[in-house]
């Protein structure tokens, strides 16, 4: 199937200027983590993962965690873990980039400053550093649920939670209140989800051509589907990531090019949400 064209008519996207930054060869990409800080388990191998990291730059697509309500949750002991293990990463002069996903959306300064991470919430576009890629050419990461265009209520849903109103709202929050909120809406998410039809909520071809085309990018990297896809149409690539711990959960800047890759986690990968 020819991914930047569609017989079906879909919502247009808002175009959004995305931020660009050079990267260097050895970059990697990864997504879709979601790491519950209540379980110990998969913060700490994190942590380990960090430590033993070869890369030269490293982004985020995502759901780094399975939610995140603000400052207060830097006190949890799953958290300290997380970014505890970005810092040692930012310390060793690797950078590190973490986009918003649908499940950590307010991820801001407390966490950039914790961590040493730069956080970009609406996504950014990438070119390489050393110039092996073709003139202009650049990549744009996304978290890949902007791609999920047919589903006029999540989008709405997801609109109005990113509202600088409805930001300061939930950061104003006691942090009990804050987590009930977060699951309540990550169970009636799940629901939602499960009871839409298949066509409403997967990603649609033409968002991801347009918002490639959009970006000036050869090629658009997310995740959010939790399963490997690479498609070319017209010149341009398409790549969805695996979650992390799958068989091609990852990206890697090669002669000025994204190949696929394994983040070497050695564990199950996050369900499909």
């Amino acid at each position: 199937m020819a991914w930047a064209r569609t017989g079906t008519r879909i919502p247009r996207v808002p175009v959004t200027s995305w931020p660009t930054i050079p990267v260097p060869e050895g970059a990697l990409a990864v997504g879709d983590l979601h790491l519950d800080v209540f379980e110990s388990e998969r913060p700490r191998r994190f942590r380990e993962w960090c430590g033993g990291l070869g890369a030269t730059h490293l982004l985020i697509l995502g759901d780094l965690f399975e939610f995140w309500v603000g400052r207060h949750q830097l006190s949890l002991p799953g958290t300290v873990d997380v970014v505890e293990g970005l810092r040692e990463l930012t310390q060793r002069g690797v950078g590190v980039g973490v986009l918003h996903g649908n499940r950590d959306y307010l991820l801001g300064d407390s966490f950039a400053q914790a961590s040493g991470a730069r956080v970009f919430p609406l996504g950014l576009r990438c070119v390489p550093e050393d110039g092996q890629g073709a003139s202009g050419e650049g990549t744009l990461f996304l978290h890949g649920d902007e791609l999920c265009s047919a589903d006029r209520s999540y989008q709405r849903l997801r609109s109005v939670l990113r509202s600088r109103p409805m930001r300061a709202l939930q950061g104003s929050l006691p942090l009990g209140l804050q987590l009930r909120l977060a699951r309540s809406l990550r169970r009636t998410s799940e629901r939602s989800t499960s009871s839409k039809p298949m066509q409403q909520v997967r990603m649609v071809p033409q968002t991801a051509a347009d918002l490639a085309a959009s970006s000036d990018s050869r090629t658009l990297v997310c995740g959010h589907a939790h399963r490997w896809r690479e498609e070319s149409a017209a010149g341009r690539r398409w790549i969805v990531l695996d979650a992390w711990g799958g068989e091609r959960d990852a990206v890697r800047l090669c002669s000025g090019r994204w190949e696929a890759a394994s983040s070497g986690f050695q564990a199950s990968p996050a369900a499909v949400r």
